[in-house]
């Protein structure tokens, strides 16, 4: 399961915002631990969401929003990105991770 360390409160904030913002129940319990990836589908839906994620935080960086308290929404981000991929590497998702976001990211 994905665990966030205390020093990553922030991103693990920033993320639980952006999954109940985009009224995604899977990720909002992927982030909260809840549950574990355990089939490609899985995998790929839970990419999709990350990069949604993604775009809603670009906007309001670019809007200088304070999500949460947090103002350094870029940082963090950037940290997630690191947990997710990372994840996906660690359990077996790797492929699933690159050929979903590169598909994504195409766009």
């Amino acid at each position: 399961m994905l665990k966030f360390k205390e020093s990553e409160s922030d991103a693990k904030s920033l993320a639980l915002h952006y999954a109940k913002e985009m009224n995604d129940e899977l990720l909002e319990e992927f982030i909260n631990s809840k549950v574990q990836i355990n089939s490609t589908e899985m995998a790929a839906s839970l990419t999709e969401s990350f990069w949604k994620m993604t775009d809603l935080a670009i906007k309001d960086n670019e809007e200088q929003k304070v999500i949460e308290g947090i103002t350094d929404i870029e940082f963090w981000m950037h940290k997630l990105f690191n947990k997710f991929s990372g994840y996906m590497l660690i359990n077996g998702f790797e492929e699933i991770w690159e050929s979903t976001s590169s598909k994504i990211r195409a766009n």
